[in-house]
């Protein structure tokens, strides 16, 4: 880490003035060319869906390699098999992006973080990994500026996602704000890039407008499994039902620096218990999960804990069963679409005349 550091304050320092040209500042090519691959991974690592997990990726204390080591191209090539194409404007760090690229080059526990999430390769884990134990407002100022405001890096990837939305599952139509209000605690979770990490709790606060303060606390446990870290943001809800109007509640804001977009559906709802799914976007790509909040953490074990089971798993099953009808509804409209223009063209066929 050390090598990195020299390497990269004395340059970070000059960054407001745009940098020379690289043949009288050999150490500024090398930097760019450092940024350039951190800058790459991190794009992968903010894109949901674009490479598959790696489990030797998942340890973040990848911060600590040296600068040489992020010149190689490894890991992207999943990405382009994908139809990725990365577009990269290294001048856009220190032109663009001058400000937050001094103010995090400057910082030690800024650039470990960027370290670490470029050595992440987009694999999530090991990204969220990297931002529980880096994240700070330097490093979130660093990513907006450079991934998203002046976009220094493109991904290739960017899309409409407002089809993605069409295909929601089915909300509870008696939903109402007050439903989520209070302390829960995510006891089950779908997918194990969000939705698995032990002992999340959400606080639900009303607000003014009609919509919902979402306080999360939630631990991100270390890759040595010596504890965990602990990390907390807000979010905002609003009580709408989306462009879609499936939605029970809709959200946009900014995580680590980047805009997201979610709408969330309730497909149940108990005595001590909530069924959740959402569907969510970012400029890099779409992604879903879906969780079980219960009001105590230990719900599930106390005494009643197998009843309570029994009741969510009702509402999950009834959810793949209308879902599964809807696909096989769908499947057979379209066999039956594909049958009659086979049988109306066989009849044109058939009944014009021979030569």
């Amino acid at each position: 880490m050390s090598r990195l550091l020299c390497l990269l304050l004395p340059v970070a320092h000059a960054a407001l003035l745009g940098p020379p040209p690289a043949s009288k500042h050999p150490q500024l090519e090398a930097l760019q060319r450092t940024a350039l691959s951190t800058v790459l991974g991190l794009s992968l690592a903010v894109s949901p869906g674009l490479v598959a997990p790696s489990a030797a990726l998942a340890d973040a204390e990848f911060a600590t390699k040296g600068a040489e080591e992020f010149s190689s191209t490894a890991g992207f090539e999943e990405f382009a098999a994908d139809g990725g194409k990365m577009q990269v404007d290294p001048n856009c760090f220190f032109k663009e992006c001058g400000p937050q690229t001094k103010a995090c080059f400057s910082n030690p526990a800024c650039l470990k973080g960027i370290t670490c999430l470029g050595n992440c390769r987009g694999e999530q884990l090991c990204a969220t990994q990297c931002f529980a134990r880096f994240g700070s407002e330097k490093l979130n100022d660093w990513l907006g500026c450079t991934l998203e405001d002046k976009e220094c890096v493109t991904t290739g990837v960017k899309q409409d996602n407002s089809a993605y939305y069409e295909s929601a599952p089915p909300a509870i139509k008696d939903f109402t704000p007050a439903d989520l209000e209070g302390e829960w605690y995510k006891v089950l979770g779908y997918n194990p890039k969000y939705d698995t990490y032990p002992c999340q709790i959400n606080t639900f606060t009303k607000l003014p407008n009609g919509g919902l303060s979402n306080d999360i606390l939630f631990r991100v446990p270390k890759p040595d499994g010596g504890g965990a870290w602990v990390n907390n943001f807000v979010e905002t809800m609003a009580n709408s039902r989306g462009p879609q109007n499936k939605a029970s509640m809709t959200v946009e804001g900014k995580m680590f620096g980047l805009t997201f977009h979610e709408q969330w559906y309730i497909l149940g709802k108990g005595e001590g218990y909530r069924v959740v799914a959402y569907k969510g976007d970012t400029q890099q790509g779409p992604y879903e999960g879906a969780f079980v909040y219960t009001k105590t953490k230990t719900a599930l074990t106390d005494a009643g804990g197998a009843a309570l089971r029994s009741q969510i798993d009702a509402v999950v099953t009834l959810i793949l069963t209308l879902t599964l009808t809807r696909i096989l509804t769908l499947a057979l409209t379209l066999t039956l679409t594909l049958a009659l223009t086979l049988t109306r063209s066989s009849r044109a066929r058939g009944s014009s005349p021979r030569r």
